[in-house]
């Protein structure tokens, strides 16, 4: 089989925006481990495809390829994480020893799934199928009221039981709560999930990590409080105000309906990722900015399964995503693939410690239940301590939270100079997920942390 054509153009991944790709750090120290041609008995980049031979234990080379425009990657080792050791290794070989691969045509099965990845975008892009495929029938609206009725019927009375519950709570004292047994928030939890608001479950099993603290069991009780009267005062919220207290309460997002939208083209700059894990749930968050909007992927993996390929931070990408309806729009999908990537050109300008928080009070003040929202900050000193904190020109800090080795890389990386980050502020904590210098941004490493609990 002829090498296939390639229409995007090879985007240029640094080291770091390769290893930022790892599913864990397992993954990306084992990948610089075999980061070197001589693990390879073939290295080759024809028809838009990086591809190689790695010797592993087994009697047979694992074959594996990359497309760099995902990127994404195929391996024929037993490996079930995306991507493979082998494939971010062949990534970091072509980054730091582009001469050494040929222009040998890939394996015909290495070429038929880059074959197939091209039909499936341009599935996606619209390209009418020549097959005549029969379009899938649309979903019965009035089904679907019925459905979301009956849902809204639980969820009203799972969310009184919780107001009722919540009252108790109060009138008994905060002083008192951390004498009730673990059972009465777990049971409280099941309820709701029961009442299908998993989003309420989700905040109240987070209820005992914050007995020790009176204020912030006093905010998170408030919170939750407020879930409870906004859902009966639902009628008066504009419809934006209701699509967020829904995605509070754990109302799914209707990603078929959305990708009817219009959307938002152009040229979107990867700025930094996190994952974190609660219960059997892997969630991972994708910043991307364009133009002042910041717009937020999310992707989920149950059981322990892997997430999909994620976009390379650092990279500016041509992309169209949708927004979800929200009074703070943040919250968006891809549609299509997002091809052309290049490295990030225009990074946004650091705020100050105040200037932040203003930012966050005014999105709060449309959203009260916004979680997380995602910030430049700087230029900044880093101040180690318990918690770490970072700190502006006019000496005023955010706490940090993270990793420590986290924040000692950045802190070597700094030098103690002053430095601009870019990071999720939860109201809580600043957790840098990149950091930014003129025309250059270096992310930080894959880390897997538990979700934080709101203060």
């Amino acid at each position: 089989m002829a090498a296939l054509p390639h229409s995007t153009m090879t985007p240029t991944l640094t080291p770091d925006t390769i290893l930022a790709l790892a599913p864990d750090p397992g993954s990306a120290a084992s990948a610089r481990k075999l980061a070197t041609p001589v693990k390879w008995q073939h290295l080759n980049h024809a028809g838009g495809l990086l591809w190689g031979e790695c010797q592993g234990s087994g009697k047979d080379p694992y074959l594996t390829g990359v497309d760099p425009s995902g990127p994404v990657s195929r391996c024929s080792c037993p490996s079930r994480k995306f991507p493979c050791k082998h494939g971010l290794a062949l990534m970091l070989l072509h980054a730091a020893h582009p001469g050494d691969f040929g222009t040998a045509a890939a394996p015909e099965s290495l070429q038929t799934w880059l074959a197939g990845r091209q039909t499936r975008a341009e599935k996606a892009a619209g390209t009418p199928d020549p097959a005549g495929t029969a379009p899938t029938p649309a979903p019965d609206p009035a089904a679907q009221a019925r459905r979301r009725a009956a849902r809204e019927r639980k969820v009203e009375s799972g969310l009184a039981a919780l107001h009722v519950f919540l009252k108790d709570l109060v009138r008994d004292g905060l002083a008192h709560a951390s004498a009730r047994p673990y059972s009465d928030w777990d049971t409280q939890a099941a309820r709701l999930v029961d009442a299908q608001a998993p989003g309420a479950a989700r905040h109240v099993r987070r209820i005992p990590e914050l007995l020790g603290d009176p204020a912030a069991l006093l905010a998170h009780l408030g919170w939750l409080a407020l879930l409870c009267e906004g859902w009966t005062h639902r009628a008066g919220l504009t419809p934006p105000e209701l699509a967020d207290l829904r995605a509070a309460l754990g109302f799914p997002l209707d990603q078929a309906g959305l990708q009817a939208e219009p959307g938002v083209s152009g040229r979107w700059t990867v700025l930094g990722q996190s994952t974190s894990q609660e219960d059997h749930l892997t969630t991972r968050r994708t910043w991307l900015e364009r133009a002042g909007h910041t717009a937020l992927l999310l992707d989920f993996a149950a059981g322990g399964r892997p997430l999909p390929p994620g976009l390379p931070t650092g990279q500016s990408v041509q992309a169209e995503l949708v927004f979800a309806p929200s009074a703070t729009p943040q919250r968006a999908v891809l549609r299509g693939e997002a091809t052309e990537y290049r490295p990030a050109e225009a990074l946004p300008a650091g705020l100050s410690v105040d200037a932040l928080l203003d930012r966050h009070a005014t999105l709060l003040g449309r959203n009260p239940w916004l979680e997380r929202a995602a910030y430049a900050l700087g230029p900044v000193r880093l101040l180690p301590g318990e918690p770490w904190h970072a700190v502006d020109d006019a000496g005023h800090a955010l706490p940090l939270g993270g990793s420590e080795r986290a924040q000692l890389t950045l802190m070597a990386v700094s030098g103690g100079a002053p430095l601009t980050l870019y990071g999720e502020w939860t109201g809580h904590t600043f957790t840098p997920l990149s950091h930014l210098a003129p025309g250059h941004l270096t992310p930080g490493r894959v880390t897997s942390v538990r979700a934080e609990a709101r203060p």
